[in-house]
C-alpha cells in the first residue's frame, strides 16, 4: 500500500492515522549523503526518498535500515563547497505505484519533455532497487489510481495506463504547470495549478479529465456576488477581475471544493484563502488573510489550516516565511485560533490524530491541539529542515515548485525530511 501524499487524493493534509498525540521519546536518522527535499513515500513498509544529489534510497520504514540505494554505496559523500554552497543541486522526483519506482531528475530545475530528449524516467523495483525499465522523454513523475502522470514545463502532461505504461493522451496545452502531486476531484478528475512567471503564467488551475486528457482552464475571477464573499473583501473592483497569482502550492479537494491560496496586487499583498467550484471555477468561499499564506492549506473538520508569513512578505512569487498557524472555521469564515511559531515554518501543516504538525526549519517539529491551538509538545530534531529558496530554487521572477511536504503522520511515528535524510519520531 502506499500513503497518499497529504494524507489522500484530495491532498487535504489530514491522515487517517495516530500520529504522535503526546510528545517523541525518542528519533532516529536514516541518512542520505545530501539534503532531502522531496517529499518521503511510505510503501509496502518502505520509505522511498531521493537527496539533491541524485541518490534514491528505500529505507526500513521500521527501523531506518536502508533496504537499497541507486547510485550504490561507493557514490561519493556531497560537501558545501568554501561559499557554503551545495554543488550541481539535482530536482529529484519519486512516485510508487505496487512495485514500481518512478524516479526522475534534471539540473536546471524544470522537468521536461522532448521526442528526442537524452533524459529518461527510470523504473525501479520496490523491493531491490534494480532499474526494470525507463519511460523516454522526461517529466515530473505522479501516480494517479493507475495512471502515471508525466509534467512537462513547457510540453504539457502525459498520461500512461498501468501497468503496461500504454500511451493514454497527451495535454499539450498543460504547461507551467507546478511540480506537484495534482488534487483528485469527486468525479475523478485531476486539479493541477498553475506555476507564476512574469507576462506568462499568474497561478490559476486546471482541470483534467483523467479519462481523456481534456483540459477545463479554471480561472480564478474573483467578479462575484459580494454576499458569496466574506466582509473582508469590500473595496475590490474591477482591477482584481480574471485570473490572479495563485502560490507555487497543490491544490487541495475538500467538501465540494478546491482550495487555494490566492496572492494579488502590489505590497502588502491581498492574499487570500479561497474555495473554488471544481467544474465552473466559480468561487463559492473565501477568506482574506490579514498576512499572506506560506504555502498550501490543509482542509478537516470544517475547518482550514494554514501557515501565514511574517508581516509584508511571501507576496507574489517571493519566498515565504511561515511566522503563524491559523485554523479558519469554514461555515462562519472566522478565525478559531492563531499560534505564533518558534520559528521559521517549512512547508505546510499536516494533521493526524486531532493533531495539526509543523516543521521549523530551525530544525524543530511543534504539535498543536486541532481543536484550540494550544502546543502539545515541541521537539528539537538537531538537524535543520532546509527549503527550496535556501537550497538555490528561488527565482524572484517565476516559481513552479513547491516547498515539498516535510512530514508524514503514520501510527505512533512522525517522519520528517531534514538536511541529512529523514528522521524518525516515535512515542512511549
Amino acid at each position: 500500500m502506499v500513503v497518499a501524499h497529504y494524507g489522500d487524493d484530495g491532498r487535504t493534509g489530514a491522515y487517517g492515522v495516530s500520529g504522535l498525540p503526546e510528545a517523541p521519546r525518542a528519533s532516529r536518522l536514516a541518512r542520505t549523503a545530501a539534503p532531502v527535499l522531496c517529499p518521503p513515500v511510505l510503501a509496502g513498509g518502505a520509505l522511498v526518498v531521493a537527496d539533491i544529489a541524485g541518490t534514491v534510497y528505500a529505507f526500513d520504514a521500521s527501523t531506518g535500515e536502508t533496504r537499497w540505494r541507486v547510485p550504490g554505496e561507493n557514490a561519493e559523500l556531497w560537501v558545501r563547497d568554501e561559499n557554503g554552497e551545495w554543488p550541481d543541486v539535482l530536482t529529484m522526483a519519486v512516485a510508487v505505484w505496487r512495485d514500481r519506482v518512478f524516479v526522475a531528475g534534471t539540473e536546471d530545475g524544470t522537468f521536461e519533455y522532448y521526442a528526442d530528449f537524452s533524459r529518461k524516467v527510470g523504473i525501479h523495483d520496490l523491493a531491490t532497487g534494480e532499474l526494470t525499465g525507463t519511460v523516454p522523454g522526461g517529466g515530473y513523475p505522479v501516480v494517479v489510481g493507475d495512471t502515471l502522470l508525466l509534467y512537462g514545463l513547457n510540453s504539457g502532461i502525459r498520461a500512461f495506463g498501468l501497468p503496461d505504461l500504454a500511451p493514454l493522451w497527451h495535454a499539450a496545452g498543460a504547461t507551467g504547470r507546478v511540480q506537484t502531486v495534482p488534487a483528485v476531484g469527486p468525479d475523478g478528475s485531476v486539479h493541477v495549478p498553475g506555476g507564476f512567471e512574469i507576462e506568462h503564467v499568474h497561478g490559476g488551475v486546471m482541470r483534467l479529465d483523467l479519462r481523456t486528457g481534456q483540459v477545463t482552464d479554471l480561472d480564478w475571477n474573483l467578479d462575484v456576488d459580494p454576499d458569496e464573499m466574506d466582509d473582508d473583501f469590500d473595496g475590490l473592483d474591477g482591477e482584481y477581475e480574471g485570473r490572479d497569482v495563485t502560490r507555487a502550492v497543490h491544490a487541495v479537494v475538500a467538501g465540494g471544493l478546491v482550495w487555494m491560496p490566492v496572492d494579488r496586487g502590489p505590497h502588502p499583498y491581498d492574499g487570500a484563502i479561497t474555495g473554488q467550484d471544481p467544474r465552473t471555477g466559480e468561487i463559492r468561499w473565501s477568506h482574506r488573510m490579514p498576512e499572506t499564506s506560506a504555502g498550501a492549506v490543509a482542509v478537516a473538520d470544517g475547518t482550514v489550516f494554514v501557515a501565514v508569513n511574517r508581516r509584508g512578505g511571501g507576496g507574489r512569487g517571493e519566498p515565504s516565511f511561515a511566522k503563524a498557524v491559523t485554523a479558519i472555521d469554514i461555515a462562519g469564515r472566522g478565525v478559531r485560533w492563531t499560534r505564533p511559531l518558534p520559528g521559521t515554518g517549512a512547508g505546510t501543516p499536516v494533521l493526524a490524530g486531532g493533531v495539526v504538525y509543523m516543521a521549523l526549519r530551525e530544525g524543530r517539529v511543534i504539535a498543536l491541539d486541532a481543536a484550540s491551538g494550544d502546543v502539545r509538545w515541541e521537539f528539537d530534531l538537531g538537524e535543520p529542515i532546509p527549503g527550496k529558496e535556501e537550497m538555490g530554487y528561488f527565482d524572484e521572477e517565476c516559481a513552479y515548485e513547491e516547498d515539498a511536504q516535510v512530514i508524514v503522520p503514520g501510527d505512533g511515528v512522525l517522519y520528517v525530511r531534514t538536511a541529512t535524510g529523514v528522521a524518525a519520531l516515535t512515542g512511549p
